[in-house]
């Protein structure tokens, strides 16, 4: 068997239907980057990574080392950082600022809703939105390498503490054996991509509570790194935390 016949008589329709939906992830991202701009809830946000999408999907090849499977070409996950325009020095880049210096990190991650190893399948797309603390070993870390390791690394069924006020909560675990070095606390909310289908809904469901709690959170005052004892010279993790979120 080389072509499934199924499977080419139905290519031509869902290929229109997939380019479609990715239309509407940028057109999505172009109205957040237009409304984050403006402190409306107390804050401007500025992305990290220009233009660029954080994807799970591989380069086109037939096979690879990487930590996904080589047959994932299609990206079921798609996904956008951003931090406080007020702390990016003049004539600087978002990219450039360390993590330690912006604090908080925002994210924005509409997804396919199913095929996950790590996220029960939904039943329809969904889009994950949160501001997190992360804190990585490096001081000097920058929030673009900080942002690849959110992106990598988050593990909702693992790290989960809880809800508050309609947020999922929860933290990091560092795992030096899979590259993962962090620390600190998430926040997140999930909601339907059928319930952003307005400029109305995205506005009241996405933008205005995302720039709310990321204006909360920054109005607290700093909190140290709690101190983590070393064992044997290496730091303890209490947990196993596979290598990625996504497969």
């Amino acid at each position: 068997m080389i072509f499934r016949k199924e499977v080419a008589a139905e290519t031509a329709h869902a290929y229109d239907t997939l380019s479609a939906y990715f239309q509407d992830v940028r057109s999505f991202f172009e109205v957040l980057s237009v409304r984050f701009s403006l402190p409306e809830y107390g804050v401007r946000l500025r992305p990290i990574a220009g233009n660029e999408l954080f994807s799970n999907a591989n380069s086109y090849l037939l096979s690879d080392d990487s930590s996904y499977p080589y047959y994932l070409w299609l990206p079921s996950w798609l996904g956008r950082f951003y931090i406080d325009a007020d702390r990016i020095a003049d004539g600087g880049r978002a990219d450039d600022v360390s993590t330690a210096h912006a604090r908080h990190i925002a994210f924005v991650w509409p997804w396919l809703g199913f095929n996950d190893a790590y996220v029960k399948d939904t039943g329809e797309p969904e889009c994950w939105f949160g501001v997190a603390d992360p804190r990585p070993q490096d001081p000097h870390e920058t929030v673009r390498t900080t942002a690849q390791s959110l992106f990598n690394y988050f593990r909702l069924e693992h790290t989960l503490d809880g809800e508050h006020h309609g947020w999922l909560t929860g933290h990091f675990t560092p795992h030096p054996e899979v590259g993962c070095n962090l620390t600190g606390r998430w926040h997140l909310r999930r909601v339907p991509l059928s319930a952003l289908t307005t400029y109305y809904e995205v506005e009241k469901n996405v933008i205005q509570p995302l720039g709310e709690k990321f204006t909360e959170l920054s109005a607290a005052p700093a909190t140290q790194q709690p101190h983590r004892p070393k064992l044997n010279g290496r730091q303890p993790h209490p947990e196993q935390v596979p290598v990625t979120v996504r497969s």
